[in-house]
């Protein structure tokens, strides 16, 4: 499954946010544990805060947190939030607008495909990917 660079960033801060629970952690700690850029990830934070999936606070201490607990929170929201309208699959998503779906016999298919995944990403919480074995 091909997803960006935003989807990625945001799914492992996620897990590391997770994993210290209620510890608000600085943008630039949650770079270096990510090893990328700061002003990068602060663009994928704003979006996680603008959806209410974290909490941020300013100042000397502040930093960001889960707004939800973990298990509230699922890959299907994330990838919907960072993906927009696009799919893995171009001829059924919103972007592409394929001309032939009405006659392309592949298209029911790889949009029933593309539900499926989904309906799998929407079970799979942050608090399932953080746990020691995956469910």
């Amino acid at each position: 499954m091909k997803t960006s660079r935003k989807t990625d960033y945001a799914v492992h801060a996620l897990m590391i946010l997770a994993r210290n629970k209620k510890q608000e952690l600085p943008l630039k700690e949650l770079a270096d544990r990510e090893n990328v850029s700061s002003s990068y990830l602060a663009k994928v934070m704003q979006k996680l805060s603008a959806a209410g999936i974290v909490s941020s606070a300013e100042g000397k201490k502040g930093g960001y947190t889960l707004s939800r607990d973990a298990e509230e929170i699922n890959l299907a929201q994330i990838m919907q939030l960072f993906e927009a309208k696009e799919n893995i699959f171009e001829c059924v998503d919103d972007v592409h607008n394929c001309r032939i779906k009405d006659r392309c016999k592949i298209h029911r298919v790889f949009g029933k495909g593309y539900q499926k995944m989904l309906a799998e990403l929407e079970r799979t919480t942050i608090k399932d990917i953080i746990d020691p074995e995956i469910k």
